[in-house]
C-alpha cells in the first residue's frame, strides 16, 4: 500500500513524492542506471535499452528492479499496489516490448521524457503475467507519472487493456481504480480549510468548533480510500513555498498525515504493513531524495554530469539510524 503526490511550489518547481508501504521487507536502496544500459540482454521479447540515465529506489534481483525513479529529463514514475483490478497479458507480441509489472517503472524512465510522449508511445508496452523473483508472485500494480511541467498521469492495466488517465488532483493511492477514487472525491466536496459559520436552529445558534471545523469528516484511517481523500485535501490546501528545502519539508509534513508506523496496521497473517521509506523527486533540479523508517535523515542523489559519466549501474548503501544533534 502506498500514497503519492505531485507538489508544485510558488516557483513552479515540481516534485513527485511517495510513501512505500508494504509488509514484506523490501530493503529498497538508491539505484543509478546509466543511459544505454540494456535490460534483459539477449531476450528478444523483453529486452529494452535506456535512452536516459535515471535513479530510483530498488535493488538487483536478477535484473535491476525499481519501485520509483527520476530520469535525466525530469520524468518521474512510481508504482503503487493495485490488488483488486490489475489484469495483465498472457500473450507476447513481436511488435511490443513484454514488460513485467515490476519493470514498468524502469521501462518508462528508460524510454520517455514527458507524459505526452508516454501517451503517444504506450502502445509499445505489453504488461505480462510474470512473477517477481523477490515476492514469488505477479505483483498487481498501477503507476503515477509526472514531468517537469507538473503534468501527471495514472496508468492502469485492466480488463479493457492499458488505460492512461490525466490526473487532475495530482495524488494517487491503491485500489480501487483511479476513476473510482475521483468519483468518491465528490462525497467530500463539503471539506475546506476554513472555519464553519454559525447556523441557526430555531432560536438556537450553533457555532462551529473553531479553526479546522471545515475539515470535519476528513477520514483518518489507513485504508487506500481514506488516504486518497486525506492527501488530496492536504495537497489542495498546503502552503505553497518558494525554495527546494522548504518544499521538501512541506512534502514530508503532508506525507506524515498518511505515514503508517509499525503496529497500527496488521495483515491477516499478523505481519505489519508499514511505511518503509519516503522518496521525493525534484523534477526540475533532477535530484532524488529518500528517507527510511529507521532514521530521520534525507539521502540525496543528483543526476549531475559527474554521475552520468558512470557507464554501469550502481547501488548506493544508506545508513539507517536516528541522528541527534547535541546542544551541550
Amino acid at each position: 500500500m502506498c500514497t503519492s503526490i505531485i507538489y508544485q511550489n510558488k516557483m513552479k518547481q515540481a516534485f513527485l513524492a511517495r510513501t512505500m508501504d508494504f509488509s514484506y521487507p523490501l530493503d529498497g536502496k538508491p539505484v543509478f542506471i546509466p543511459s544505454n544500459y540494456e535490460f534483459f540482454k539477449g531476450n528478444k521479447i523483453k529486452s529494452f535499452t535506456s535512452k536516459y540515465a535515471f535513479v530510483g529506489s530498488g535493488d538487483l534481483h536478477g535484473e535491476y528492479v525499481l519501485a520509483d525513479g527520476l530520469n535525466e529529463e525530469g520524468l518521474s514514475a512510481a508504482s503503487l499496489y493495485f490488488s483488486a483490478d490489475a489484469v495483465y497479458s498472457d500473450e507476447k507480441n513481436s511488435d511490443q516490448v513484454a514488460v513485467a509489472p515490476h519493470d514498468v517503472v524502469a521501462w518508462l524512465l528508460s524510454m520517455f521524457k514527458t507524459v505526452e510522449e508516454i501517451k503517444e508511445g504506450i502502445w509499445q508496452l505489453n504488461i505480462i503475467n510474470e512473477k517477481n523473483s523477490l515476492l514469488k508472485k505477479v505483483i498487481p500494480l498501477h503507476w503515477i507519472v509526472a514531468d517537469q511541467s507538473g503534468k501527471s498521469i495514472v496508468i492502469e492495466s485492466v480488463v479493457s487493456g492499458i488505460e492512461v488517465y490525466d490526473n487532475p488532483v495530482n495524488v494517487m493511492t491503491n485500489s480501487p481504480s483511479f476513476t473510482w477514487h475521483l468519483t468518491n472525491l465528490n462525497q467530500y466536496a463539503n471539506l475546506s480549510n476554513a472555519s464553519l459559520d454559525p447556523i441557526k436552529y430555531g432560536q438556537f445558534t450553533a457555532y462551529g468548533n473553531g479553526a479546522g471545523s471545515g475539515g470535519l469528516g476528513l477520514p483518518g484511517d489507513f485504508t487506500s480510500i481514506s488516504r486518497f481523500i486525506r492527501i488530496a485535501f492536504m495537497n489542495q490546501y498546503i502552503e505553497k513555498v518558494e525554495t527546494t528545502e522548504a518544499s521538501l519539508n512541506i512534502i514530508m509534513r503532508m506525507l506524515t498525515s498518511v505515514y503508517i508506523p509499525k503496529g497500527v496496521k496488521k495483515k491477516s497473517d499478523g505481519r505489519d504493513d508499514y511505511t518503509q521509506f519516503i522518496s521525493m523527486m525534484d523534477l526540475n533540479q533532477i535530484t532524488y531524495y529518500i528517507n527510511y523508517y529507521e532514521d530521520n535523515q534525507l539521502f540525496k542523489i543528483s543526476l549531475d554530469e559527474q554521475i552520468k559519466k558512470q557507464v554501469t549501474p550502481k547501488i548506493f548503501e544508506c545508513s539507517k539510524k536516528v541522528m541527534i544533534q547535541k546542544l551541550n
